[in-house]
């Protein structure tokens, strides 16, 4: 292979989400070399991930989804939790719901406030503006508001061409509790129920992701070279100057390992979950976790693999009485479920205005504070995180947490779902009747997990979920009391619902924080640019870094994120 005698400017690990952007904007230079590797698959052009809302084709399927598993979740049930990943170009912007959102102002705050010069909710807004191109809505415009000066120019954002008409009810219901509906969360000021938007191209009624609005268009670039199928096994390091650098990275296509060299950095985009996995594998992290492994120590890093924050959701189900919200018919995903939805689906595909059932999506979202469901719970949290005893790193967290509840800043969402979700064509488990769904996640979690090497051949998961008892009663306060069909009209008191919970409780997959970005004596991975503590040379650039979790839907996050870390990267360049 050609790559044993070249040597890059940069060498990016993984071709998702933020690996397409930085080498879509590092590659910008003609005079400058990248490699970028990508342990999946290309599926350029792939229909099973264009065409929207067909999770059952590659949720769960080894060639799109990594599948990872988790620990015995000991507070929940003692379950083992599954966490899609997407696997190849593109990464989990080819198999998420699309949907497109921004945190709370102080959300990105707080990231700065962590020790942390440079992240700014000014400067993460110009780079998310940087990153989204978005589409005026030619439909339900009542409902589909926005500000257009909040709004950018790459990755192509609009709402859905179909909605569920049950918006203007939902709101109604969020205003007699106090909820106001706003115009347009991307202000940073997200308090209230308004449209979100998705990452689907109205032009071609496809997935917009970093594959087709990053990479495809920059495909051509002769300094730019994207090698798939190529899983990353360890950065090849040497001592220089006190500082470890990285020479090299090894990594295995086919049945062959193979070696590419670096002149300038190794940039880590391999997510929350391989990032701390690749730092592990290359003798960077805990020395008792490496040395339990079998891993030769190159640099003590404890805070890889720690700091793990993760969304988490339930919902509640029920049964559309009125098929009518006023005049308007209420979209679900009901036509699926009839024994001809193969022939429904092509007809969704084919439809020119792109009015299938598979271009309905979530635009509602109401976030919230847990002050607005339960004053008497966001009060004792507060005085709970003020008082535990915890490491240096969680309290300074717990600190800018405990602030935020009492500002009321939005931690909760209640999102208005199309859909029951513990069912899908694939197994046949399409609901007959006409179902919709309230969604609950919970956005800023106070347990902390972790992931770690168990061996050079296996991973460990742990995410601790509801570990800290908050988690779980936090979701208790969330249930929406209505008539339902899950979990139903018999689960009423608080036990018989955080029973239920432990048992149905899912992730939202935003897993942050495994590589902080927090100062070293906080158990932090990389520096304010960046940068792994103790090395010359190696930088992450994905969710991992998040140091303290966003109470919004992270895709755009990402973005922003990884816009950010180019600009970075190019500036040390320049010096």
């Amino acid at each position: 292979m050609k790559l044993q005698v070249q040597v890059f400017n940069y060498i990016i690990i993984g071709g998702g989400t933020t690996g397409l952007v930085l080498a879509t904007r590092l590659s910008e230079n003609p005079s400058i070399s990248v490699l970028v590797l990508e342990a999946g698959s290309a599926h350029i052009e792939d229909d099973a991930l264009l065409i929207p809302q067909q999770r059952w084709l590659y949720m769960g399927k080894a060639e799109y989804d990594w599948s990872f598993k988790t620990e015995t979740q000991h507070h929940a049930k003692d379950r083992i939790f599954t966490w899609p990943r997407g696997k190849g170009l593109g990464g989990s912007s080819a198999i998420n719901n699309l949907l497109w959102n921004k945190p709370a102002r102080q959300h990105i705050e707080a990231w700065g406030a962590l020790g942390n010069d440079g992240w700014t909710w000014e400067k993460f807004q110009t780079y998310s503006k940087k990153s989204e191109r978005f589409v005026k809505p030619n439909h339900n415009t009542d409902v589909l508001t926005y500000d257009t000066k909040l709004h950018g120019e790459h990755v192509t954002t609009s709402f859905p061409p179909v909605i569920s008409n049950l918006e203007e009810d939902f709101r109604k219901a969020m205003e007699a509790h106090n909820i106001p509906t706003i115009q347009d969360a991307f202000s940073g000021e997200i308090r209230g129920t308004s449209p979100s938007l998705s990452t689907l191209d109205p032009s071609t009624h496809c997935r917009a992701y970093a594959t087709n609005m990053y990479y495809q268009p920059v495909a051509g670039r002769t300094n730019l070279k994207v090698l798939v199928d190529a899983y990353v096994t360890e950065i090849i390091t040497t001592e220089v100057n006190g500082l470890l650098t990285a020479t090299g990275v090894k990594f295995i296509k086919g049945d062959n390992t193979h070696m590419a060299h670096v002149a300038g950095e190794v940039c880590l985009t391999a997510g929350a979950i391989m990032s701390p996995k690749i730092l592990e594998m290359s003798g960077i992290g805990d020395p008792a976790i490496l040395e339990r492994a079998g891993i030769e120590v190159k640099l003590d890093l404890r805070g890889v693999g720690m700091n793990v924050q993760e969304h988490l959701y339930t919902g509640v189900t029920f049964e559309l009485t009125n098929h009518f919200a006023g005049e308007q018919e209420v979209n679900t995903f009901d036509s699926l479920a009839t024994n001809s939805w193969v022939a429904k689906r092509a007809a969704d595909i084919t439809s020119a205005c792109g009015k299938g059932s598979l271009n309905l999506n979530t635009v509602d979202i109401a976030f919230v504070a847990l002050d607005d469901i339960s004053p008497e719970l966001n009060a004792k949290v507060i005085a709970s995180l003020q008082s535990e005893e915890k490491d240096a790193g969680l309290a300074a967290q717990y600190k800018i947490q405990a602030e935020h509840l009492r500002e009321k800043i939005p931690s909760l969402e209640i999102i208005l779902g199309s859909r029951d979700q513990q069912s899908h064509p694939r197994r046949g488990g399409m609901p007959r009747r006409s179902m919709f769904r309230s969604v609950l996640p919970t956005n800023c979690p106070l347990s902390r997990g972790t992931i770690h090497v168990a061996s050079k051949d296996s991973l460990a998961i742990d995410p601790c979920i509801f570990e800290n008892r908050f988690d779980l009663d936090t979701m208790e306060k969330e249930r929406v009391r209505l008539k339902e069909i899950h979990p139903g009209p018999d689960c009423q008191d608080d036990a018989a619902i955080a029973e239920w919970i432990r048992n149905n409780v899912n992730t939202t997959f935003h897993t942050a924080g495994s590589c902080s970005m927090l100062p070293k004596e906080l158990n932090g991975v990389v520096d304010p640019q960046l940068k792994v503590w103790g090395t010359h040379n190696i930088r992450v650039a994905d969710l991992s870094v998040i140091p303290l979790h966003v109470g919004s839907h992270t895709q755009s996050v990402a973005y922003a994120l990884a816009e950010q870390a180019a600009d970075i990267i190019k500036a040390h360049h320049e010096k």
